[in-house]
């Protein structure tokens, strides 16, 4: 008796197909209109700075309802200002607290001392 070779067919993508992000690349490429795949970054930028122009456009325009000029101001607002940073200079840790605390008891035991009252 001979044993059978069982030969198993190949799973997966064949060699030298696209995978599917180069594929998915490729039709944003087609749809944006970029030459390439490789220009896709640029023409996302294209598009992006002439929608965000006209958001302006249409915000700065008094001719435009308010309620349009408001909504067309809330999308683009984000994108035009920096996001505000947190205020570094004040610390208002937990552990800060107790250290504030602290030194005021100290104040006033000073003031205290100063004045020869005793606690009560």
């Amino acid at each position: 008796m001979q044993a059978q070779i069982e030969v198993k067919p190949k799973i997966g993508r064949p060699k030298g197909s696209k995978n599917k992000v180069t594929i998915a690349r490729e039709a944003v490429a087609e749809v944006l209109g970029a030459p390439s795949p490789e220009h896709i970054e640029a023409e996302i930028h294209k598009r992006g700075h002439a929608l965000l122009t006209e958001l302006e456009r249409i915000t700065l325009d008094p001719c435009q309802p308010v309620a349009a000029r408001i909504l067309a101001a809330k999308v683009a607002l984000p994108f035009l200002l920096p996001k505000p940073q947190a205020d570094r200079s004040r610390n208002d840790a937990p552990d800060d607290l107790v250290n504030i605390l602290n030194r005021r008891r100290d104040q006033v035991a000073r003031m205290r001392d100063k004045l020869d009252v005793s606690p009560s």
